[in-house]
């Protein structure tokens, strides 16, 4: 696995091919290949310098390929040193699991206990909607399958189900604090606000987004997607409708992070920081298990929170 290569080593490996290059050598016009490898524990990049064109050619993003290499140091990390590209190999069964992570949890049974979540709602308006969706054979396969995100947080295949689920424990335990808030709407809140990660992310060989997920954004298909199914429950009232419906649109807390409103009800302000607790906690434990060394009391500087995280 990339987590574990050393400098030195020599690699005999199956790995996803993520991005393909050519690049110009520095100190000629010659071509060399540039590559971006992953596996289910990492990325590395890695260069060939010899038939890279016809290398590059055969090579096809998302596919699964053998490298024979060796791992050197440069630019203060880990790099491939290419001796030979097998770009159509013999893949064993077991290889295709060591490629994507996976949910250190159980997303099935988590899965289970959303259902069970969904009888308790009181309001039928509501369990119908949910039901509509949590119901469906195929939603669930996708639904167990869909990452929480590509790099950030939960960025693993079962990352949706953990995360959603650890956000509407978060939510409800508020009801205990604030009694006003509406179970009921934190409950959808919690389960629908993110399932257009379900378009949004596509995991053939990594975790990338799809077409639509970038020309939309999951927050635009997870709002269409339930406003769809709305319009087909009978007699859905129209207010209800549009704060369930306000959830989704709200769940990121401003527009500079996604939202195209504010939070603007109690329910509302709930999801969105129960929502960055969990995202922010587990991206925390990504960091730590990617910075953590004997005596390394701090992480490399962290871009998407604008500080170092204290490690100790």
């Amino acid at each position: 696995m990339i987590r574990d290569f050393a400098p030195g080593q020599t690699i005999d490996d199956f790995f996803v091919v993520r991005k393909k290059e050519l690049r110009t050598r520095r100190d000629s016009n010659d071509l060399y290949l540039s590559v971006e490898l992953g596996d289910a524990s990492g990325r590395i990049t890695g260069s060939l310098w010899d038939e890279v064109q016809t290398v590059y050619d055969g090579l096809q993003i998302g596919r699964v390929i053998r490298v024979w290499a060796k791992a050197i140091d440069w630019k203060e990390g880990l790099h491939l040193s290419i001796r030979k590209i097998d770009a159509r190999p013999e893949v064993p069964a077991e290889i295709h699991e060591q490629l994507l992570p996976h949910a250190p949890v159980d997303v099935e049974s988590i899965y289970e206990k959303i259902l069970g979540i969904i009888e308790t709602v009181s309001s039928r308006h509501i369990r119908d909607l949910l039901s509509a969706f949590f119901t469906e054979s195929r939603f669930r396969e996708r639904f167990c399958q869909t990452p929480g995100g590509k790099l950030w947080h939960h960025a693993y295949v079962g990352g949706l189900a953990e995360h959603t689920w650890s956000v509407l424990q978060i939510a409800l335990d508020m009801t205990h604090f604030y009694p006003n808030l509406n179970k009921d709407h934190l409950i959808a809140g919690a389960l629908l606000h993110d399932i257009g990660k379900m378009v949004e992310f596509q995991t053939e060989g990594f975790i990338d987004y799809s077409t639509q997920g970038r020309l939309h954004g999951h927050i635009a298909i997870g709002y269409h997607r339930v406003a769809a199914r709305l319009e087909q429950i009978k007699d859905f009232p129209a207010d209800l409708s549009a704060e369930l419906l306000h959830l989704i649109l709200a769940h990121q807390g401003s527009r500079e992070q996604g939202s195209p409103v504010l939070p603007m009800t109690r329910e509302a302000l709930v999801l969105y920081y129960a929502d960055e607790i969990d995202s922010k906690m587990n991206a925390f434990e990504r960091i730590r298990e990617r910075d953590g060394e004997p005596d390394r009391k701090w992480s490399r500087y962290v871009n998407l929170m604008d500080r170092f995280l204290y490690l100790a």
